[in-house]
């Protein structure tokens, strides 16, 4: 026992030296951290947040088929409009307010991730009664240099805002400020519906104990549903509930294993370890040699029960980081107690060096090029019609679709640019042609890459040139697409298929070649991204 105690002194002075962490010093951590990313995570992050709220805002853009249907709350996208809407105030006095639009949701990102960091170190002293401020503090130290969160908290997605407002409610709720906390919950299950799994594991103990609350809850409840209708009455200039939406879509239809569907321990196997990164060996050791807690209860909960939805993601557990955090806390504490101090050190330094590592190489280098691809357009477009003359362009993906950001990282009116990419609509059914079942159903993504040439020749005229296509008769005809003035593709594509060089090669160079990702879940999305450029 006595080696014991000596073998943690080190961490312990350490964890004694380091400042309890101030909003202030968080908020500085974190706006470099949002200001830094510089990679493409998934699509969501823009579709579903910033695209909504710039259409809305400046008027132009794109909303996928959620927003046409219903699907989504515009509670989400609402808090992008402010950033989005003083652009459009002052933007007639800025030399060029485009900066500002991708500045403006970075800044809001990271006021978010703050927030939330800011109560991880009030939570976990509520959580762990007698750790006191030194496990604190080494909880809130992980989540700083988590790779993960740094990867994943300065984003625009619902899960990252999801997080933060999970821990808020939670702080709230065992400092005995229940209504706040069930105010805030509410929220959060109208803009992510499955948080509510978390509170129907902690409120049911709540009600036994204070019984007066089940009624001021469903007056809270009643209140947030009639407030985000409202909200979406005005957005959708219509009536819309977007919680019977998704719930009819992703659980009476099943239609969210259009867009994959995982193994069974995909939760507990893939998502746990590429969340915890370098932190797995922390997270394992602590949540074996601790003693049951009500924590454990809700992270096996809450894993068992996403673990029955077909289609998951590592982003859908994103809520439980707290509790993932504490464990690996545990983790060290107690590992540090059995290792030497020097050989502690090593671990520390370790750790550290591995997080900073692969938090820089997800943040700047991997799928970096689908970032870079909307501003590189951008600037190539606004030369043609700024100092070439050639008026209104126009843009073509070739890739799977919402492969980049779209308007919120174009900011391309329609009088300078046409931008147009394969869509992937799920089989609804205004989208299922006679004959065609759920289960043969193919998106127009899926079409192209079965056969890039035959797609190219089916929905393109014939390639003569940009203005004055003819069909192979000789007659006009309207096609679903036309050639644009500037391709883009994965190199991968390219690349690997010869006619399909030998078909564009005639009248389009490449005149762009991005760095994206060494490798890619999706073998269609790997390689270099290229921008090819009509040329006569």
């Amino acid at each position: 026992m006595v080696e014991q105690q000596r073998n943690g002194v080190w961490l312990k002075e350490a964890l004694e030296w380091l400042p309890t962490p101030t909003f202030g010093a968080i908020l500085a951590f974190r706006l470099v951290n949002a200001f830094t990313l510089n990679t493409f995570f998934q699509a969501d992050e823009y579709w579903q947040a910033l695209e909504p709220a710039h259409a809305f805002v400046f008027g132009y853009g794109y909303l996928t088929w959620e927003w046409q249907l219903g699907l989504r709350s515009y509670l989400h996208p609402l808090i992008y409009m402010l950033p989005y809407w003083l652009v459009k105030s002052f933007e007639s006095k800025m030399e060029d307010p485009y900066p500002f639009i991708l500045a403006g949701p970075k800044l809001l990102n990271a006021i978010i991730a703050t927030v939330g960091d800011y109560y991880l170190y009030h939570l976990t002293l509520r959580l762990s009664e007698g750790k006191g401020r030194h496990f604190a503090k080494l909880v809130s130290f992980l989540s700083l240099f988590s790779a993960w969160n740094w990867y994943c908290w300065c984003r625009s997605f619902a899960n990252s805002l999801e997080l933060t407002l999970t821990i808020v409610a939670l702080y709230h709720l065992k400092s005995r400020h229940i209504t706040l906390s069930l105010i805030i919950s509410a929220l959060n299950c109208i803009i992510r519906p499955t948080n509510a799994i978390i509170w129907l594991f902690y409120l049911p103990g709540v009600f036994l104990q204070f019984p007066k609350y089940i009624i001021i809850a469903l007056l809270i409840a009643a209140g947030i549903i009639c407030l985000d209708g409202g909200l979406n009455y005005y957005f959708y200039s219509e009536f819309k509930l977007p919680l019977w939406e998704f719930f009819k879509f992703n659980v009476f239809d099943s239609l969210s294993s259009f867009y994959g569907v995982s193994r069974v321990d995909f939760y507990t196997f893939q998502a746990i370890p590429i969340i915890m990164l370098n932190y797995l060996p922390f997270f394992v050791y602590g949540i074996f040699t601790t003693p049951w807690t009500e924590s454990k209860a809700l992270i096996i909960s809450y894993i068992s029960i996403f673990t029955l939805i077909p289609h998951k993601e590592f982003r859908f557990i994103y809520p439980l980081m707290p509790f993932l955090l504490i464990y690996s806390a545990s983790g060290v504490l107690r590992i540090s107690t059995r290792v030497s101090n020097k050989m502690m050190k090593l671990i520390v330094i370790t750790t550290m060096t591995l997080s900073l590592l692969l938090g820089y190489y997800f943040s700047q280098i991997h799928e970096s090029g689908e970032l870079q691809i909307p501003t590189t357009l951008r600037n190539l477009v606004l030369e043609d019609y700024h100092h070439n003359n050639i008026g209104k362009s126009s843009i073509g993906f070739l890739t799977p679709c919402h492969s980049t950001p779209f308007q919120s990282h174009f900011h391309l009116n329609e009088s300078q640019a046409d931008i147009w990419f394969l869509t992937c609509e799920p089989p609804l059914q205004r989208n299922l042609k006679p004959g065609i079942s759920v289960q043969l159903y193919k998106d127009e993504s899926d079409y192209f890459y079965d056969n890039p040439v035959q797609f190219l020749q089916n929905n393109f005229p014939a390639l003569v040139n940009r203005t004055s296509a003819i069909t192979p008769t000789g007659k006009d005809a309207d096609w679903p697409h036309q050639w644009p003035e500037y391709l883009v593709m994965f190199a991968n594509l390219w690349d690997n298929n010869s006619e399909l060089q030998e078909l564009l090669t005639s009248n389009y160079e490449v005149v762009e070649r991005l760095w994206n990702a060494p490798f890619h879940w999706d073998d269609r999305r790997t390689g270099d991204l290229l921008i090819l450029k009509y040329s006569l």
